[in-house]
Protein backbone atom coordinates (compact mmCIF):
# COMPACT_ATOMS: atom_id res chain seq x y z
CA UNK A 1 0.00 0.00 0.00
CA UNK A 2 2.90 2.66 0.80
CA UNK A 3 4.50 1.51 -1.95
CA UNK A 4 1.05 2.23 -4.43
CA UNK A 5 0.61 5.48 -2.89
CA UNK A 6 4.55 6.63 -3.53
CA UNK A 7 4.07 5.86 -6.94
CA UNK A 8 1.00 7.67 -7.21
CA UNK A 9 2.76 10.81 -5.92
CA UNK A 10 5.80 9.68 -7.73
CA UNK A 11 3.54 9.97 -10.89
CA UNK A 12 1.30 13.43 -10.27
CA UNK A 13 4.71 15.36 -9.20
CA UNK A 14 5.61 14.02 -12.65
CA UNK A 15 2.71 14.98 -14.18
CA UNK A 16 2.82 18.20 -12.81
CA UNK A 17 6.48 19.03 -13.69
CA UNK A 18 5.53 18.15 -17.20
CA UNK A 19 2.43 20.37 -17.03
CA UNK A 20 3.73 23.18 -15.72
CA UNK A 21 5.74 24.69 -18.41
CA UNK A 22 2.56 23.81 -20.74
CA UNK A 23 1.07 25.39 -18.95
CA UNK A 24 2.95 29.01 -18.96
CA UNK A 25 3.08 28.40 -22.42
CA UNK A 26 -0.56 28.74 -22.82
CA UNK A 27 -0.14 31.89 -20.75
CA UNK A 28 1.93 33.43 -22.57
CA UNK A 29 0.23 32.82 -25.82
CA UNK A 30 -2.38 34.23 -24.36
CA UNK A 31 -1.14 37.48 -23.04
CA UNK A 32 -2.42 40.71 -24.70
CA UNK A 33 0.13 42.16 -26.66
CA UNK A 34 2.15 45.47 -25.18
CA UNK A 35 0.41 48.62 -26.63
CA UNK A 36 2.25 50.18 -29.53
CA UNK A 37 3.39 53.72 -28.11
CA UNK A 38 1.16 56.42 -29.69
CA UNK A 39 2.77 59.35 -32.28
CA UNK A 40 1.87 61.97 -30.12
CA UNK A 41 2.53 62.06 -25.94
CA UNK A 42 0.45 60.92 -23.92
CA UNK A 43 -1.73 63.70 -22.21
CA UNK A 44 -3.02 63.40 -19.13
CA UNK A 45 -6.88 63.82 -18.56
CA UNK A 46 -8.62 66.88 -16.90
CA UNK A 47 -5.68 68.37 -15.38
CA UNK A 48 -4.20 71.91 -17.47
CA UNK A 49 -0.91 71.17 -19.76
CA UNK A 50 2.19 73.27 -18.88
CA UNK A 51 3.86 74.60 -21.92
CA UNK A 52 6.31 72.17 -22.04
CA UNK A 53 3.78 69.23 -22.71
CA UNK A 54 2.10 72.05 -25.57
CA UNK A 55 5.17 72.85 -27.17
CA UNK A 56 5.70 68.38 -27.03
CA UNK A 57 2.44 67.76 -28.54
CA UNK A 58 2.53 70.12 -31.01
CA UNK A 59 6.31 69.13 -32.38
CA UNK A 60 5.10 65.72 -32.42
CA UNK A 61 1.96 66.96 -35.12
CA UNK A 62 4.73 68.50 -37.31
CA UNK A 63 4.90 72.00 -35.99
CA UNK A 64 7.88 73.87 -35.73
CA UNK A 65 9.62 76.99 -34.65
CA UNK A 66 6.87 76.85 -31.95
CA UNK A 67 7.25 80.40 -30.23
CA UNK A 68 4.83 82.87 -28.21
CA UNK A 69 3.30 80.31 -25.98
CA UNK A 70 0.90 82.80 -24.22
CA UNK A 71 -2.19 81.21 -21.95
CA UNK A 72 -5.18 82.86 -22.58
CA UNK A 73 -6.70 81.08 -19.90
CA UNK A 74 -6.89 77.88 -17.80
CA UNK A 75 -8.30 76.58 -21.01
CA UNK A 76 -6.74 78.21 -23.72
CA UNK A 77 -2.90 78.59 -25.09
CA UNK A 78 -2.21 80.84 -28.21
CA UNK A 79 0.77 79.64 -30.04
CA UNK A 80 3.08 80.95 -32.78
CA UNK A 81 4.93 78.23 -34.74
CA UNK A 82 5.44 77.39 -38.08
CA UNK A 83 3.29 74.02 -40.09
CA UNK A 84 4.95 70.94 -42.03
CA UNK A 85 5.57 73.60 -45.02
CA UNK A 86 7.24 76.30 -43.00
CA UNK A 87 3.53 78.45 -43.62
CA UNK A 88 3.29 80.72 -39.99
CA UNK A 89 0.03 79.95 -37.77
CA UNK A 90 -0.98 81.05 -34.93
CA UNK A 91 -3.32 78.46 -32.95
CA UNK A 92 -5.48 78.21 -30.20
CA UNK A 93 -4.88 75.20 -28.15
CA UNK A 94 -6.67 73.63 -25.64
CA UNK A 95 -5.37 73.42 -22.21
CA UNK A 96 -6.61 70.19 -20.86
CA UNK A 97 -7.01 68.13 -23.79
CA UNK A 98 -4.35 69.32 -26.04
CA UNK A 99 -6.56 69.92 -28.99
CA UNK A 100 -5.97 72.54 -31.85
CA UNK A 101 -9.24 74.96 -31.32
CA UNK A 102 -8.18 77.47 -34.12
CA UNK A 103 -5.55 76.97 -36.62
CA UNK A 104 -4.88 80.58 -38.91
CA UNK A 105 -2.39 81.81 -40.82
CA UNK A 106 -0.76 84.58 -39.16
Amino acid sequence: MKTRNLKIAALTLATGLIALPLGGFALAQNATPAATPAATPAIPQGQPLGMTQIIDHLSAKGYSEIREVERKSDKLFEVKARDSQGVRRELLVDARSGEILKDERD
